[in-house]
């Protein structure tokens, strides 16, 4: 276009040097050139606001995925819980069912069970003065809270037992086992704990009420699972406790234990989860939990969290993945709300499937052997408080509270970021378009040149920039997360989008030629003719500014949210009164002092273009409005 700008004028008989010099200014004026420095500042300025926020983002190249995210693949445990492991209830052996809350005198099976639960155990308890102070991991911690609070001391059991060799626990192997040589007797005992079907698969026998033993034969093993079932159904999470006595240290301690009994464990749901859950499924995106826990206590926490809307809660074993090939599983992963018993080999299997099927997963980790899901993963968000520095490295944001809310302000804040880019390419390319466009309908039509190269520069200085900056901390709308995650792979400049700067620069164009048409008739060809037509165009743009802050929303919806565009705009106004007044800078771009009838004009081409979007916007508003009453 500047090309033919400049032969049009030589073809008309103006001065070729003017008209290069026009020509360069106004590729100058068109070529967005700060676009990948705004770019870079609004991500920039974006992912500060959400550090204040939490959440650390490791790569700006994330913020992109944030925006379009639409499975988050979460842990349990202390982001959508609080990690603030508490025992309710024990069910022993013997068929006696004892709740904390409310106990009576402990039987010899439970101080059995108490036994065996601070003896394999990490954990570190400080009964003293600073009572129920501890250090290690919730559920262990959990254990010996509940065992002093029933006066079971376990600095005294662990100084009368030496432990001699132990198998910690893992996510395979789903327990733990201690041995342990008692220093009065001389004696060793075998103590187990862990999930219930293993604990129960490595028992022979279990103790009765009046302290014998009983062969633990199916029947007796299924109505145990029942047990257990009927505990995690009501969203307990419940380990298996066994001991057994031992001739030496290295005899072997896989089978042969006496069962004891179970303890049902909550751990409650952070607050304002579920808050943030409902928030991200309004804006489109389906929550998936990978947890440790059985399905049934997985499934009890899901449903009291309200992963499903509709309160339906699919989930799936950790066993079942096994036996799925990848197809299977991809279409198992799209319709899944929780993954029960999974490792860290399952979560990286869930989230390949979730990607075959389409999705753009954002999966949470702390551990070392979550780094492979971090890494695979196209947001991988790692635990701040807890992870490991693996974890962290792999990952793209990390969370500094481990909280599942933070993750949708994120996702929230990622949307922003986006949109407020967009804002921003909207604003510059209407702009350049409508200051292209005025210079050349002006010469195809056979005026005079409006502008001058000077104040083509000077247009392009103040009412590009400050604007921009503005547009860059504009805040969330209500809107960002009423929509769906936008496609990935689309393109920024949509058939919509582009027609939307098209006929908005058209608009610019038109009003900004309409003022200088009546400046020719009022003043004719000259300094004061040109003067209001760079006062009118620094007016549109002025106004089309406030209308970029939204493409569907009124600029009169949270007016006053953003400051900094009020600023942009009272800068806008001193620096063109200041081009006016300081005489240098008025004979370097050949300005005139306007009079009351230009700034009149001037004000009247500052709203034109809010009036016109205005109407726009709200005739689409009644378009969706009645589409959406003739769907219902």
């Amino acid at each position: 276009i500047a090309a033919i700008v400049m032969l049009a004028g030589f073809l008309r008989g103006d001065d070729p040097a003017l008209m290069l010099r026009v020509s360069i200014s106004l590729a100058v004026a068109a070529v967005p050139e700060a676009l990948p420095a705004m770019t870079t500042l609004i991500l920039a300025l974006g992912v500060l606001r959400m550090a204040r926020q939490r959440a650390i983002v490791r790569k700006l190249s994330a913020v992109e995925a944030l925006g379009s995210t639409t499975v988050i693949c979460t842990d349990k445990t202390g982001t959508l819980t609080e990690n603030r492991m508490t025992v309710r209830e024990y069910r022993l052996s013997d068929g006696q069912s004892f709740e904390l809350e409310n106990h009576g005198p402990v039987s010899v099976v439970l101080d059995r069970l108490l036994r065996t639960s601070v003896l394999c155990n990490d954990a570190a308890f400080d009964s003293g003065p600073a009572k129920h102070d501890t250090i290690g991991d919730p559920t262990e911690t959990a254990l010996l809270v509940a065992a002093d609070l029933l006066e079971r001391n376990a600095a005294a059991e662990r100084l009368r037992y030496e432990k001699v060799r132990e198998c910690p626990f893992d996510a395979v192997s789903k327990r733990m086992t201690a041995v342990l040589r008692d220093k009065n007797t001389d004696k060793y005992i075998a103590v187990l704990k862990g999930a219930p079907s293993v604990v129960l698969g490595m028992c022979s026998d279990f103790i009765t009420d009046d302290g014998s033993l009983e062969p633990l034969d199916d029947e007796m093993r299924a109505s145990f699972l029942s047990i257990n079932e009927d505990m995690a159904s009501s969203g307990l999470r419940v380990l298996a406790f066994a001991d057994r006595s031992l001739e030496t240290a290295q005899e072997e301690i896989e089978r042969g234990y006496t069962f004891l009994g179970f303890s049902g464990m909550t751990d409650p749901p952070r607050q304002g989860v579920e808050s943030a859950i409902r928030t991200a499924q309004e804006a489109g995106i389906r929550i998936v939990m990978l947890t440790g826990d059985q399905v049934m206590t997985a499934g009890a926490i899901a449903r009291e969290l309200n992963l499903s809307p509709d309160g339906d809660i699919y989930s799936i074993h950790a066993s079942e993945i096994t036996a799925m090939d990848d197809t299977a599983l991809a279409q198992a992963a799209a319709r899944a709300h929780v993954f029960a018993r999974v490792s860290p080999e399952d979560k990286l299997r869930i989230v390949e499937a979730l990607q075959k099927a389409g999705e753009i997963v954002a999966v949470t980790g702390d551990g070392i052997n979550d780094a492979p899901a971090l890494k695979r993963s196209d947001i991988g968000i790692a635990m701040g408080l807890r992870g490991t520095e693996v974890a962290k490295e792999a990952a793209d944001v990390v969370l500094t509270d481990d909280n599942f809310a933070t993750i949708v302000k994120a996702i929230e804040g990622g949307r922003t970021i986006y949109a407020n880019i967009i804002k921003f390419v909207h604003l510059m390319f209407s702009h350049n378009l409508g200051e292209v466009l005025v210079i050349f309908a002006a010469l195809v039509s056979g005026l005079p040149l409006p502008l001058l190269p000077l104040q083509i520069l000077w247009l392009n200085i103040i009412t590009d920039v400050f604007p921009a900056l503005a547009l860059a901390v504009e805040p969330a709308s209500g809107e960002t997360m009423g929509q769906h995650p936008r496609s990935s792979g689309g393109a920024l400049f949509s058939p919509q989008f582009l027609f939307l700067i098209c006929w908005q620069g058209l608009m610019l164009s038109a009003i900004t030629l309409a003022a200088y048409v009546w400046a020719l008739d009022a003043y004719g060809d000259g300094a004061h003719a040109r003067t209001v037509a760079l006062l009118a165009l620094v007016g549109v743009e002025l106004g089309h500014s406030f209308n970029c802050r939204s493409r569907t929303r009124s600029a009169f919806n949270g007016f006053f949210t953003n400051p900094y565009i009020f600023g942009a705009a009272m800068i806008m106004v001193i620096l063109q009164t200041a081009a006016f007044t300081i005489s240098p800078l008025s004979r370097l771009l050949d300005l005139v002092t306007p009079n009351f009838n230009d700034l009149a004009v001037t004000l009247l081409c500052v709203l034109t273009p809010v009036v016109i979007v205005e109407l726009t916007k709200v005739f689409a508003r009644y378009g969706v409005d009645r589409r959406s009453q003739a769907q219902a």
